[in-house]
């Protein structure tokens, strides 16, 4: 099997390399992968059929952010396998309107998916966050980046369910569990301490709940008792001290930005809990989360989409109706009785053990991308050869037609089956 692997590639930069990072050498076990790039340089070549006949699948890595716009815009050169990181690719198709100057392209893209109803809350959307998370919950945008795929690749039931309600009947379909690296041993769990401490990685944004987290914490009785770090793209952090300073804990957080992978490590191994709350859910599988559980943390996450389908004993879940009762219910039962969140941390790294082996991912990856293969080539020679060669036969177009019904049955019965 020869696979062609599109994704970004700077893991200080997104943890969608950073999950290729650790996955290519396990896909190089059983496949040869013949090219690794981010299309960002537009000259990584169309993969042709090789001298044996076999032609390298592209697999195209799809999420939620500029990086993967030449991604994206190289799949519609080939089509190939599309790993689908988010399901709602709204802040993508805006920077694709921008990058082609048609300020209404991704407008038109969401009202091509749900209807021109939808247009409404789709122009209030751009004034409102209100309707912004409606749109986003309830009319996630993925329709467009996967129309010509010849098979997607899912990380969750959220996103599977969305997909074969939407997209035609037959389309290849796959969920796997997003992988991770095993945890290793690790110091033996110590005993928590005054202050408990949180923490947060990653990019800081308004469906990151930081701003309900701190008003939570502040409105306890002893504040004082809880610190937070966070790691990572804190580009608002000036207007989040100042909420912190309105909610009375500004003092007690600090902020790291970005560090290296071992400070980071160090980082989780010495805090308590951490934060990955998400609300509206973008339709991700948290590499964040995964993180959080190699180094057994209990963590708060928002019960939506992929978050709602861990189980309930692996995570600590905050209701999106009653967020904010959750999150000081919680605040205080953690620091009432500790040892009961560790072991919910516990449970996490199990599942991470039990449910994400890298090596099991790249296998049935792989047999995916064998069976689209297979079906591209039958697609190939008769959608190429097959099709032309029965529209020389026929002297008018109306002839043509006549073969249309037959062909498109052989196409299917060679294509394969979902998954």
């Amino acid at each position: 099997m020869k696979i062609g692997w599109y994704s970004p590639l700077d893991p200080a930069a997104s943890e969608i390399a950073r999950y290729s990072e650790q996955l290519l050498p396990y896909l190089r076990q059983f496949a040869e992968v013949v090219a690794v790039a981010d299309g960002a340089d537009g000259t990584a070549p169309v993969m042709q059929m090789a001298a044996a006949g076999v032609a390298a699948l592209p697999v195209y890595h799809i999420g939620n952010n500029p990086l993967h716009l030449p991604i994206y815009q190289r799949s519609l050169q080939e089509p190939g396998l599309v790993v689908l990181h988010d399901l709602s690719l709204v802040d993508l198709a805006r920077h694709l309107s921008h990058q082609l100057e048609r300020p209404e392209l991704w407008k038109d893209m969401m009202c091509r998916q749900y209807g021109d109803e939808v247009r409404a809350l789709v122009n209030r959307s751009e004034k409102s966050l209100a309707d912004y998370n409606e749109m986003v919950a309830n009319y996630p945008l993925f329709q467009p980046f996967v129309a010509g795929a010849l098979g997607v690749l899912v990380h969750s039931r959220y996103a599977l369910d969305a997909l074969q309600r939407q997209l035609a009947p037959g389309t290849p379909l796959l969920r796997l569990n997003l992988p991770a690296p095993p945890p290793g041993e690790g110091p033996a769990p110590v005993a928590v301490s005054d202050p408990l401490r949180f923490v947060f990685c990653g990019h800081v944004g308004p469906n990151r709940r930081l701003v309900e987290f701190l008003q939570a914490w502040g409105s306890l009785p002893s504040p004082q008792r809880i610190t937070l770090d966070l790691y990572g793209n804190i580009s608002s952090s000036r207007q989040l001290l100042q909420h912190a300073g309105q909610f009375g804990v500004q003092q007690y957080i600090r902020i790291n930005g970005y560090v290296s992978d071992a400070e980071l490590e160090r980082a989780l191994q010495s805090a308590d809990f951490a934060i990955n709350l998400r609300w509206p859910t973008m339709g991700e599988a948290s590499a964040s989360q995964l993180r959080y559980w190699t180094a057994a943390l209990p963590t708060l996450v928002s019960d939506v989409g992929w978050y709602a389908e861990l189980p309930a004993d692996s995570v600590c879940r905050i209701s999106v109706g009653n967020e904010a009762g959750d999150l000081r219910a919680l605040l205080e039962d953690a620091l009432a009785s500790r040892d009961k969140y560790r072991q919910v941390g516990l449970q996490g790294q199990a599942r991470l053990r039990e449910a994400h082996n890298p090596e099991y991912y790249a296998r049935e990856l792989l047999a995916f991308a064998a069976r689209l293969s297979d079906g591209r080539l039958a697609y190939r020679t008769l959608e190429r050869e097959l099709v032309p060669m029965v529209a020389s036969m026929c002297e008018k177009e109306t002839d043509t037609c006549l073969f249309r019904d037959a062909l498109e049955t052989a196409v299917a019965t060679f294509l394969p089956e979902r998954a």
